[in-house]
C-alpha cells in the first residue's frame, strides 16, 4: 500500500483540564478486613476500651470494587445495655472513613462485647467484629465531640472536651496526642483546667497527607486519670481547573511513529497540586472525510502521582517520565486516509484527575 506523500498537521485545541477529586493514602492503617461480595468493609481497631459514661470511636472503611454500587448502610449490633451507637457519616461514602462512636452509661456492664459492624449495599454485605472492652473509671471520664470532624487540607476544625469529675476537685492537666505530621493543636483555656470542659482546636498545614487520625486527650489529676478519643478526617484540597498543554514531537504519517506529547502540567494555586489521572482524545479533525476513526491514541503509562510545586508548571520530561510513557497519537494506515486526510489538521484534548497534595 503506497504511503501518503502529505503529512498530518496536529492542532491541540484543549489546554484546560477539569479537575476530579481524589483521595490521597489514609493514614488508617485497618487491623481487621472482612470481604463481602464485591463489598469490603475494615476497621482500623480490632479492639477500643471505654470507661462507663464514656465514648469509644472506631474508624471503618468500606470499599466497592469496580462501579458503585450505590449508598453503603452501616449498621452495628453487639453493643452492650445502656450505651448508645452513632455512624457519621451514613450512609458511609466510598473509600472516606465512617466513625462508629459508642457511648455507654451508668448502666453498662462492665466487661467485653464483640460490635458487628456490617456495610450493606445493592442486596450485598459485608461485615467486621471489633471488641468492645468496658471498664469502670479511674475517678472521672472525659469525652470529645464531635466524635469525628472533617476538614481540607489547610483548614482547621475544633472539638469540645466535656469532663464528669465525679469527686475530683482538683486541676486535670491535658496532653493531646496522635495529631497529623505538620499540623498543630491547641488546648483552651490552658492545659491545666479547672473547669469541666475545654476546647481543641487542630489546624492543618495544606501538606498534611489526607486520611483519618486518631486524636487522643489524655487527663491526669494527681490520684487519677482519663483518655478521650475522638478522629480527624482530613481531605485532600480540590481545584476547580488546572491548565494542561503539550505538542505532539512529530508530524503524523499514515502507518508512521507515534507522536508522544511531553505534557505540560501547571498548577496555578498556592500549595503543591498532585495529578492523579490523565487522558488524550482525539476530538475532530478539520476536513471533511477524515474522522476520528482514523487516528488512536496511547494512553500515559508513567507513574502516579505527579507532584507540581505551588505556582509552578512541569513537563513529563521534567518529572523524569521517560518519552516512551508519555501519551501518543498514531494515524492507522488505511486506503480511505490516504487522500481524505491530506493535509488535515487534529484538534486533540487534554484532561486531568488531581487533587492537594
Amino acid at each position: 500500500m503506497r504511503r501518503h506523500p502529505g503529512r498530518i498537521r496536529l492542532l491541540v485545541l484543549l489546554l484546560a483540564a477539569l479537575l476530579a477529586a481524589s483521595f490521597g493514602g489514609s493514614a488508617i492503617a485497618p487491623t481487621a478486613t472482612t470481604v463481602g461480595v464485591g463489598l469490603t468493609v475494615r476497621a482500623d481497631q480490632t479492639s477500643v476500651g471505654v470507661a462507663v459514661g464514656a465514648q469509644a470511636v472506631v474508624a471503618v472503611t468500606v470499599s466497592q470494587p469496580g462501579s458503585l454500587l450505590g449508598p453503603v448502610q452501616l449498621s452495628v449490633t453487639g453493643a452492650p445495655v445502656g450505651a448508645s451507637v452513632a455512624i457519621l457519616p451514613n450512609p458511609a461514602l466510598n473509600g472516606v472513613p465512617a466513625v462508629v462512636a459508642i457511648s455507654t452509661s451508668a448502666s453498662t456492664p462492665v466487661g467485653s462485647y464483640a460490635l458487628t459492624i456490617t456495610a450493606t449495599a445493592g442486596g450485598q454485605s459485608a461485615s467486621v467484629t471489633v471488641t468492645l472492652v468496658v471498664s469502670l473509671p479511674t475517678g472521672f471520664t472525659m469525652t470529645l465531640s464531635p466524635p469525628a470532624a472533617t476538614v481540607v487540607d489547610g483548614a482547621s476544625t475544633t472539638y469540645t472536651l466535656s469532663i464528669d469529675r465525679g469527686l475530683l476537685a482538683g486541676a486535670i492537666g491535658l496532653t493531646v496526642s496522635g495529631v497529623p505530621q505538620n499540623a498543630t493543636a491547641t488546648v483552651s483555656p490552658s492545659l491545666s483546667i479547672l473547669g469541666n470542659t475545654a476546647t481543641i482546636k487542630v489546624t492543618t498545614g495544606t501538606d498534611v497527607v489526607p486520611g483519618a487520625y486518631l486524636i487522643t486527650v489524655k487527663g491526669k489529676a494527681l490520684l487519677a486519670s482519663a483518655t478521650a478519643s475522638a478522629y480527624l478526617v482530613v481531605v485532600p484540597q480540590t481545584y476547580p481547573r488546572f491548565p494542561i498543554a503539550g505538542q505532539p514531537d512529530r508530524t503524523l504519517t499514515p502507518g508512521g511513529e507515534r507522536a508522544a506529547i511531553d505534557l505540560a502540567l501547571t498548577n496555578p494555586h498556592g500549595a503543591a497540586m498532585t495529578v492523579t489521572g490523565l487522558g488524550v482524545s482525539v476530538t475532530s479533525t478539520d476536513t471533511a472525510g477524515c474522522g476520528t476513526q482514523n487516528y488512536a491514541i496511547d494512553d500515559y503509562s508513567g507513574p502516579f502521582p505527579l507532584t507540581i510545586p505551588a505556582n509552578s508548571t512541569r513537563t513529563l520530561s521534567q518529572l523524569g517520565v521517560p518519552r516512551a510513557q508519555w501519551p501518543a497519537v498514531r494515524m492507522f494506515n488505511l486506503p480511505t486516509n490516504q487522500d481524505a486526510c491530506k493535509g488535515a489538521k487534529v484538534r486533540l484534548a487534554y484532561t486531568g484527575a488531581g487533587n492537594g497534595a
